[in-house]
């Protein structure tokens, strides 16, 4: 149930450069707040603000074109202190579920935004070109046939082939696609701040949120009061480095390994130091499967090598991403060095089938953030891609088609005396532990909490399955200290299954 009530609200919007130049003169822009409803647990009304602001789609080249940039906001409780900065939850992705679809969900606000307005403001902004704020969509790729899907070369051309269309197809509408960057969307948090009134805000961002929040903290540090940022990927992590890749599983499996469910089916090597033999042997001599044909329905044979296998490392069925899946990972390894790859075979083809892309926007902003010549050289020549795979390869399979990179300079290390709340899980292959270590050097005051044993979702772990630190977390929103905050917290132990369970 929605009711529209139409507030027009013309503010002047001071216009940052990325050098933090401020225009004298900065132009009008307009921005529509709505007051809207959504459904809450137990059939509740949830009010809250839908907001619609038009912003400079490249404030670089000092553009007159502009963009609808959606954002919602939920005012705080009145026993909230009027003086604490409003929270801006920077979502992940690119591409991630804007505010008013989150709110589709029924149990998100109350899980995931009544506490915070028990403390202040809650803002979502949207991201530019992607879901509400404008998508930009691409047109899907021409299906292949069953043939060509498992042909390299064949299924490479086809996908650059509808990447260039995508973009030709924006530029003939005369959108700038270079405006599509993680610079511009800094400056799309600050114009939603500075429309709505804030002199000050603080942050929260996850995985790409947190790459968000940096580019936030550097661009317009006067306006940031504090930032909690998780699953830390900085200015130049957009690539994942093998290594760091491999270290995570290597952590990982030493806790799969030594569980009395999985130890009696462990390799005496241990279970990556198998699969890497596995691997080389398919290098050598690559495994013939027997699948159904999608196309004919025959039965037909199809040849899995050693590039296949690495595509499997993090796993098939469910992956490494979230440590509620985890368990299905050892699993994935044992079957395929019990000889059974039948079921990682077909999510390999079905893979390859899948003709959906992304929008025009999520490729353009990856892209832009790309990464440095010096992490480019030592990441391609990383030796533990020999057993993840050469994970530069997505990047470098799509980023071609977009005039986006945002050069060195951003890609550069820098220095913030913002106070900071950084929290990494050390299973974390998605923005590795690793990367963390490296970006917390670049916070002059900080608190640092290492989750031990946290996924990708660390942040979430562990205010759920650590006594106290959800409230820990809280007094730190409220207050900006993190004296009170551990800098190690250790999840529960995994739960293994058994390959039989």
């Amino acid at each position: 149930m929605n009711y529209l009530v139409p507030i027009i609200v013309l503010s002047q919007f001071v216009l940052v450069g990325c050098v933090q130049e401020k225009d004298p003169t900065p132009p009008l822009r307009q921005q529509t707040l709505t007051s809207e409803t959504a459904i809450g647990e137990d059939s509740t009304l949830v009010n809250y603000e839908r907001g619609v602001i038009q912003v400079p789609i490249n404030r670089a080249t000092h553009s007159e074109q502009t963009w609808d940039v959606e954002f919602v906001r939920f005012k705080r409780a009145a026993t909230a202190s009027p003086d604490t900065p409003p929270i801006f939850i920077l979502r992940g992705g690119p591409g991630s579920e804007s505010g008013t679809q989150l709110l589709e969900d029924p149990g998100y606000y109350a899980y995931f935004i009544e506490p915070y307005t028990q403390i202040t403001d809650v803002i979502i902004p949207g991201q530019r070109g992607l879901q509400t704020s404008g998508a930009t969509p691409c047109d899907p790729i021409e299906p292949l046939t069953f043939e060509q899907a498992l042909n390299d070369e064949a299924r490479q051309a086809a996908r650059s082939a509808a990447l260039d269309l995508c973009r030709k197809k924006w530029e003939a509408e005369g959108v700038d696609l270079t405006g599509f960057n993680i610079i511009e969307m800094a400056g799309d948090v600050y114009d939603i701040a500075r429309g709505l009134g804030y002199e000050k805000i603080q942050l929260i961002g996850q995985s790409f949120g947190s790459h968000w929040g940096m580019a936030t903290l550097r661009y317009y540090p006067d306006l940031i009061a504090r930032a909690t940022l998780s699953g830390l990927e900085g200015p130049d992590h957009t690539y994942d480095m093998p290594g760091h890749v491999l270290a995570t599983l290597e952590r990982i499996a030493a806790s799969a390994e030594a569980s009395p469910e999985l130890a009696p089916y462990i390799p005496e090597q241990g279970l990556l130091e198998a699969y890497r033999e596995l691997i080389q042997r398919a290098d050598e001599t690559p495994i013939q499967v027997s699948l159904e044909s999608p196309d004919s329905g025959e039965m037909i044979t199809i040849s899995l090598d050693g590039d296949d296998l690495r595509s499997f490392t993090r796993g098939y069925s469910r992956g490494t991403s979230w440590r509620f899946i985890m368990p299905a990972w050892p699993l994935d390894i044992l079957a395929l060095l019990d000889g059974n790859f039948s079921y990682a075979a077909r999510s390999l083809v079905r893979d390859h089938l899948f003709t959906r892309l992304r929008d025009a926007a999520y490729y353009q902003i990856d892209c832009a953030s790309g990464i440095s010549q010096e992490r480019g050289k030592i990441l391609r020549s990383d030796l533990a891609a020999d057993l993840v795979g050469p994970l530069w390869e997505y990047y470098d399979s799509h980023c071609s088609a977009w005039d986006a990179d945002l050069g060195e300079d951003f890609r550069a290390p820098f220095s913030t005396d913002v106070p900071a709340l950084l929290i990494n899980g050390d299973w974390d292959t998605s923005t590795p532990y690793e990367n963390a270590q490296e970006v917390r050097s670049y916070f002059q005051n900080h608190r640092f909490v290492h989750v031990r044993g946290g996924s990708h979702g660390a942040f979430r772990e562990a205010r759920e399955d650590v006594d106290g630190f959800r409230e820990q977390v809280y007094q730190w929103l409220e207050t900006g200290s993190y004296t009170h905050i551990p800098e190690t917290v250790t999840l529960p132990p995994m739960q293994w299954r058994a390959p039989e369970d």
